[in-house]
């Protein structure tokens, strides 16, 4: 097993899709199961985010901390954080439930960078758009999305959340923080099947792509 702690981020509350879809169900089983599962095959310390009324009511295998979620997501981060043991840590989107394993081995290889994410280029043209009227076209050969799982030195992703904390400054992604700070950030290819569940349609993309995943 991975010498690492292993976060699975399940406390959002779904507002944009309209309930808490860390919960829904993929052929029989909560979408947070997918990544957790993986998790627990692979690292030494794994830990689950919810939401503070879940917190009872959900049923994990005993060797899974749970940790109650903040208000953002980097709130709940950092409460994670602070009850990890390990001196390196892996951040995961519990409703990515199509991560597969291979992705959590990539950005464990930090290398020489404090943190390492997975990401996918951009493949459509990107506009920045102000109001109802295009401003520019940006150049997407630099450009890429980045997914999760994503791994970092423990010390210093809890040294700038701290930091983004004093400052008021809240980011959806964690890596943002290092390059906020000054530390290295690398990157490594993740994969288009990697899909996040954002809202509805994004489910029924996903039950689509497991069913056939299912099947290989």
């Amino acid at each position: 097993m991975i010498e690492a702690s292993c976060v699975i981020l399940a406390g959002g509350k779904g507002e944009r899709f309209g309930g808490k879809k860390q919960f829904l169900e993929l052929f029989g089983k909560p979408l947070f199961m997918y990544p957790l599962e993986k998790a627990l095959k692979l690292f030494e310390e794994v830990l689950l985010v919810l939401p503070k009324e879940d917190l009872s009511r959900v049923k994990v295998p005993r060797r899974v901390k749970l940790v109650e979620g903040g208000k953002e997501r980097q709130d709940s981060v950092l409460n994670a954080l602070l009850e990890c043991n390990k001196d390196l840590v892996v951040i995961h989107d519990a409703v990515r439930p199509l991560a597969g394993e291979e992705l959590f081995l990539k950005v464990v290889e930090l290398e020489n960078y404090d943190g390492k994410i997975v990401a996918i280029p951009v493949r459509d043209t990107v506009k920045e758009v102000m109001g109802d009227r295009v401003i520019r076209t940006l150049d997407r050969t630099k450009l890429w999305l980045s997914q999760t799982p994503q791994a970092f030195k423990r010390k210093v992703l809890l040294e700038c959340h701290f930091k983004a904390r004093n400052e008021g400054f809240y980011s959806t992604d964690d890596s943002a923080l290092l390059e906020r700070y000054g530390y290295r950030v690398g990157i490594t290819m993740g994969s288009f099947l990697n899909l996040k569940v954002t809202y509805k349609e994004d489910l029924e993309i996903l039950r689509l792509l497991a069913y056939n995943l299912k099947d290989e």
